[in-house]
């Protein structure tokens, strides 16, 4: 058996309490381990007899002094003021849940309301419309645009709504991502054509045939922090996917009529 290398003896720990009461109240947790080991201990070598957690002020004779009482530390404080701390602590955790639940509720109801707006148009036209027209009062934005590469744009789609910008400046704005959120840089002011205080440019599903996966969605937002790099993108990136698919349906009307 390993023998004991601690440079302390237990009656270096017992002189050091003596000596310093008030330590235990700053260490709640070492008390009560201390608490339910001595518990443990005097079950097994007094059974029958009352432990310390069963121990009843009313055994006590209040008229007789014990010069050792002076030396025992009301731990009550302590506990309380650590309970109210964490009880603190656990509210303010638990409003920020209720915020952050409240906040994604919101988001899902705007995602909804475009999807249903994509869904009612009947053209490419109407699509467009809904996209540059109703998303910046659905999703409090500045300006919102659909914008497909020169490279890959349509004959009649500059006239149905889409912003048609070469595949090179798309890229730059994207600063090599397919979803960029923040500050736009020269590349993304020149696409949205005025200064924005953050943006949001999401490049189409490419699993979809192009020109749709040619395409990018973009928003302005009208406040720094309406789009950052550390915003969660999920709902975008679903947007985008919404937009993709009703995008695809919309061409290939088009070119049936053609």
């Amino acid at each position: 058996m390993a023998k004991d290398k601690s440079p302390f003896s237990q009656q270096d720990v017992v002189a050091y309490i003596t000596a310093h009461p008030d330590c235990l109240a700053h260490h709640p947790d070492l008390l009560a381990q201390c608490l339910a080991a001595a518990k443990s201990v005097d079950a097994d070598t007094h059974p029958g007899q009352l432990s310390p957690g069963q121990f009843k002020p009313d055994m006590v004779n209040p008229d007789i002094a014990d010069p050792d009482m002076a030396n025992i530390v009301d731990l009550s404080p302590a506990l309380a003021a650590r309970a109210r701390d964490e009880a603190r602590r656990l509210g303010l955790a638990h409003k920020s849940l209720l915020h952050v639940a409240a906040e994604n509720m919101v988001s899902w109801k705007r995602l909804h309301h475009a999807t249903l707006a994509l869904l009612a148009s009947t053209d490419l036209a109407g699509l467009c419309h809904v996209i540059s027209a109703e998303f910046p009062t659905i999703f409090d934005l500045q300006k919102s645009l659909l914008i497909i590469e020169s490279e890959t744009s349509l004959a009649g789609i500059v006239a149905a709504g889409l912003d048609v910008q070469p595949a090179a400046r798309i890229t730059a704005a994207l600063q090599g991502r397919t979803i960029y959120l923040g500050a736009p840089n020269d590349a993304g002011t020149t696409l949205l054509g005025q200064p924005a205080a953050s943006i949001a440019l999401i490049r189409l599903p490419d699993r979809l045939p192009a020109p749709v996966s040619n395409c990018v969605l973009l928003l302005a937002g009208n406040h720094p922090t309406s789009f950052q790099p550390d915003l969660g993108s999920d709902l975008l990136v679903l947007l985008a996917e919404m937009i993709g698919v009703t995008l695809a349906a919309r061409l290939e009307s088009l070119v049936e009529l053609r």
